[in-house]
């Protein structure tokens, strides 16, 4: 599975740098999420969004203008359908078809509402059920945003660290 780790801020992409610089299936880019899927090519994106499946901020409203917001309505139904009291718990993973698009999404939260995340390990924790969901559903290429990294406020060594931790695990089960 070829993994495109994407973020705008040099911060962020410069700490993946730092850590997954022998992965030859990894690709760290710097970039806006709209110029990034019109010049690569990806069956799947992920969403690090909320629990509730609100997608209005960030990279979450950079998925919901590309494809639309018939999406995010997926999500939410999805979400209150599934998961007891309509909350997804943080660090899960889904995947669903995107309406009108052949690309499939992703939804992994990071948080239960916009907050600091306090804890890195909810990052790991969305690396990898991210990783094994995508596996589990043949995913060929994906394109991962830093989990945390905005409305979170995780640090981006941290973040990087233990984005890294959880690959490493999945690559070695």
């Amino acid at each position: 599975m070829k993994i495109y780790l994407l973020d705008n801020n040099e911060l962020i992409t410069t700490a993946w740098k730092q850590y997954f610089y022998d992965c030859k299936d990894v690709e760290i880019v710097t970039d806006e999420f709209k110029h990034f899927m019109d010049n690569h090519k990806v069956d799947c994106v992920v969403s690090p969004g909320n629990s509730k499946g609100i997608m209005l901020g960030g990279y979450d409203l950079a998925i919901t203008k590309y494809f639309g917001d018939k999406l995010t309505n997926k999500v939410q139904t999805y979400i209150a359908k599934t998961y007891k009291g309509g909350y997804q718990p943080v660090g899960s993973a889904f995947i669903t078809d995107i309406p009108g698009s052949k690309i499939k999404l992703i939804h992994c939260p990071t948080m239960l509402k916009p907050a600091v995340i306090y804890n890195a390990k909810i990052v790991n924790d969305c690396m990898y059920n991210v990783l094994k969901v995508a596996k589990d559903n043949k995913v060929k290429a994906i394109v991962i945003p830093a989990f945390g990294g905005m409305t979170g406020k995780v640090n981006p060594n941290d973040l990087a660290r233990e984005m890294f931790g959880a690959y490493n695990l999945f690559i070695k089960k």
